[in-house]
């Protein structure tokens, strides 16, 4: 199935409402746009443990990163895909954005299967697939209050015009990646509802394979990982994480990571604010570094089809 094509459900009366990309879609982040100075800030990017805790938390996510995934076996060069994309989504112009899109729909069309633990109000059993439009924005959820948490925490607080600013282009760049609109919450009071309701119910944490995979995200071991970076993410993951979600994932640091947590909480705010602002100009200058080479896997593969 082509990237740019609408994800078919099947005839099941019970099939999940889908994403779809819409090819004439116009890039909705301009050079002004608030998430590119949220995203643009490094600090936001020790948030990506939190992110994948939170986003296996859920067992239809979890089931797929289990399946699928190689983060275990491959962990650079998975985090450098994802990490590569989205820079090209939020930083690109509209063909590197659209590409970026493409490219993760043509992933998610081979990321499909069945959930193998009751968790939640799926039985086992349950199909699941990538393209599911309430997968897709819970993962986006999950984006959306971990770069806030990360920018309000230790760059400033958003005053009520920047967080509804912030909310809006978030909206925006989940229509442009496929989400239907009908699964996003209309304005951010409703995105707060949203994430209470969903913390609050039983949804998440509910399968061993989801608290399997976050303590393997928290606690990585991998030959090719220093393990301090490891734990940099694992102890602010763990200390902005909803004590909710702790508790159904059994995630506790122990003392030495708890001081050690409080320590390096306190530096970045004591300290990050003040660094040069040439920090923020970094994602944009790695997209304009990189815009050459965009394509050029896949005219290789075009080109090897050919011989």
């Amino acid at each position: 199935m082509s990237a740019t094509e609408t994800p078919q459900p099947s005839e099941d009366a019970q099939s999940p409402l889908l994403g779809a990309l819409d090819p004439d879609a116009a890039t909705p982040l301009g050079p002004h746009s608030f998430l590119r100075r949220v995203v643009a800030e490094p600090v936001t990017a020790l948030m990506i443990q939190r992110v994948l805790v939170m986003d296996v938390a859920h067992p239809l996510v979890a089931a797929g990163v289990e399946d699928h995934s190689a983060f275990r076996s491959h962990p650079w060069r998975r985090a450098w895909v994802t990490i590569d994309a989205a820079l090209r989504l939020v930083f690109g112009d509209s063909a590197t954005a659209r590409g970026a899109a493409r490219q993760i729909y043509a992933t998610h069309d081979h990321i499909n299967g069945s959930l193998v633990d009751e968790g939640g109000p799926w039985e086992s059993g349950t199909r699941y697939t990538a393209h599911d439009a309430a997968l897709l924005t819970w993962v986006w959820a999950t984006l959306v209050d971990s770069a806030q948490v990360a920018y309000t925490r230790w760059v400033a607080p958003f005053s009520a015009a920047e967080a509804d600013d912030y909310y809006a282009d978030m909206v925006a760049f989940a229509r442009f990646v496929g989400i239907p609109a009908e699964s996003l919450p209309a304005d951010r009071r409703s995105f707060a509802t949203y994430l209470e309701a969903t913390m609050a119910g039983e949804l998440l944490g509910g399968t061993d394979v989801g608290r399997s995979l976050a303590r393997q995200i928290l606690w990585f071991g991998h030959r090719s990982v220093p393990s301090p970076i490891v734990r940099v993410g694992r102890v602010l993951a763990v200390r902005t994480l909803d004590p909710r979600l702790r508790d159904r994932l059994d995630l506790a640091l122990d003392a030495e990571d708890e001081r050690y947590g409080d320590r390096l909480d306190a530096r970045l705010r004591a300290y990050y604010p003040h660094l040069p602002r040439a920090r923020a100009g970094l994602p944009m200058l790695y997209v304009q570094l990189r815009r050459p080479t965009i394509g050029l896997a896949g005219r290789a593969r075009s080109a090897r089809r050919l011989l």
